[in-house]
């Protein structure tokens, strides 16, 4: 028994040693010595501004550890590159300590190798996004502010004190600054008493510079607009009041990038907003295609944009009312596309982000500009992706869509869904208690969203919420929202006192 015992006792040690033997063999390198990610870290206070298409924004998947990221930078990174040349900065402060921004030549190869990957025809710089093991990633993007039309700055404007039945509402409002001198006397700025997690940002924070001052610096004034929009729609219903945080994105030529948005929204979330306007957007292809203009299989849906929205916002019941987007050249001229059939206003053939995740994520709200029985010809439509078209005031004899202007009626009107948004951000923001119940205690469906507006369309008065069976090919139910009469009449007369 004994030595049948001991047989079987040293089979284990053998199996081991000739497994050992082979790992030897093989080459195995499992004790390979990997650097720590602080290696590279070059801390900095704003984003670069170097050319974002070479940098990538890498956000580590909730419970990564640091070693787990460690480990991937130099698997996917530093060794399939065989280059040492990597910087990483993070500017989120504490909003966000794991969404970081990669440059460098390792990081180059690493993107033209995804890029590779993919397939690539097309003359336009090509982008990446994807998961890696433990990390979301994507390039760096430029992103526009979609409305450029000169506007004249107007007198600082003058209206009568509001009183509010229901408490203030928090908009986050992502744009070009806010010049405050333009509001109304009884104009709001967010506050807390809460810290803010990024020291000096209790009311607004400046992400091109990294400072507090988010001053308007657009010689369009399109930040201060947009907000005049929201706040002008709170004045006139008079029931929930508004709180702006103004969260400064883009520069004074309505230029930012993705990554300083990214930063925005983990800081918005910290700051307990419950909606955010999104007057911006960028387009992407629905799919990439191969040197031969064939269609490829994989899809180009930003991964990590809407990992981060998922995350911060969606799962916090915070909205995010965003532009449907307006026509870009580069779309026009892009050199492979779908089928001749391709309708390139519709976000069922392109992609226009943020607002073609509403096809995915319930907080998401698409909005564009409507009149009468039409969509207008320069905004984007999608009866699964627009929520709502907001009806314009006046079409001009070329038949641009526009708006009253916000500041008074005797200025330049403005057109684009970048303007069309905060109409409905306000709107929305102005009726929040109507459907407030809707999102406590429960997470955002779809179902939710459809609820809203029907409490919207059956509460609020005078109504503004209208279901135009014309449009039901263009947007979700045909849903319009249009501005009463009585409320551009009253508006004018508080402008003119």
């Amino acid at each position: 028994m004994k030595a049948a015992y001991d047989q079987a006792a040293h089979k284990p040690v053998l199996r081991f040693t000739v497994f050992i033997l082979f790992l030897v063999f093989s080459g195995c390198n499992c004790n390979e010595q990997f650097p720590d990610w602080h290696s590279y870290y070059k801390p900095v206070n704003k984003p670069s501004k170097n050319d974002p298409y070479k940098q990538l924004i890498v956000w580590l998947r909730p419970g990564t550890t640091e070693d787990a990221f460690s480990r991937w930078i130099y698997d996917s990174v530093i060794k399939k590159s065989n280059n040492h040349d990597l910087t990483i900065s993070y500017v989120c402060g504490s909003c966000d300590s794991t969404l970081f921004l990669l440059e460098g030549k390792a990081t180059e190869v690493f993107m033209q190798g995804e890029v590779a990957s993919a397939g690539s025809g097309s003359k336009t710089r090509q982008k990446v996004t994807g998961e890696s093991g433990p990390v979301y990633f994507t390039t760096n993007l430029p992103v526009f502010s979609p409305d450029k039309k000169d506007r004249e700055r107007g007198d600082k404007p003058e209206a009568a004190h509001a009183i509010y039945s229901e408490p203030a509402v928090k908009v986050a409002v992502f744009d070009t600054g806010l010049d405050s001198t333009l509001m109304p006397s009884d104009f709001t700025l967010y506050n807390s008493a809460d810290s803010s997690c990024i020291p000096g940002a209790n009311t607004g924070w400046n992400f091109i510079d990294g400072t507090e001052d988010y001053k308007e610096d657009n010689a369009q004034l399109h930040g201060t607009t947009v907000t005049r929009f929201i706040v002008n729609e709170a004045a006139y219903y008079q029931k929930n009041s508004i709180e702006i945080l103004p969260v400064k994105v883009f520069a004074s030529d309505g230029t930012g990038d993705l990554f300083s948005i990214l930063c925005g929204m983990a800081y918005a979330h910290n700051r307990k907003v419950n909606m955010i306007n999104a007057s911006f957007g960028f387009y992407e292809s629905l799919h990439k295609y191969d040197g031969e203009g064939r269609q490829l299989d994989l899809f180009t849906a930003p991964v990590l944009l809407q990992a981060f929205i998922e995350h911060y916002l969606t799962r916090n019941n915070i909205l995010l009312v965003a532009a449907a987007g307006n026509k870009d050249d580069a779309i026009e001229d892009s050199e492979y596309n779908p089928a001749d059939s391709l309708q390139k206003r519709n976000l069922d053939s392109v992609h226009f982000y943020p607002a073609s995740l509403s096809r995915v994520l319930p907080n998401v709200i698409a909005v564009t500009t409507v009149y009468k029985d039409m969509v207008s010809p320069t905004q984007n439509f999608s009866p699964h992706v627009i929520d709502a078209g907001v009806v314009a005031d006046i079409v001009d004899n070329n038949g641009s869509f526009l708006f009253i202007n916000p500041f008074d009626r005797n200025l330049e009107p403005v057109g684009g869904s970048s303007f069309a948004t905060p109409i409905l951000t306000g709107k929305m923001a102005a009726w929040y208690y109507l459907y407030k119940p809707l999102l406590q205690g429960y997470p955002i469906t779809n179902t939710t969203r459809d609820s809203i507006f029907s409490l919207l369309k059956a509460r609020a008065l005078p109504a503004f919420v209208i279901n135009n069976i014309a449009l039901n090919a263009k947007l979700k139910e045909g849903r319009t929202i249009d501005k009463p009469v009585a409320a551009i009449k009253r508006l004018s007369s508080a402008r003119k006192r």
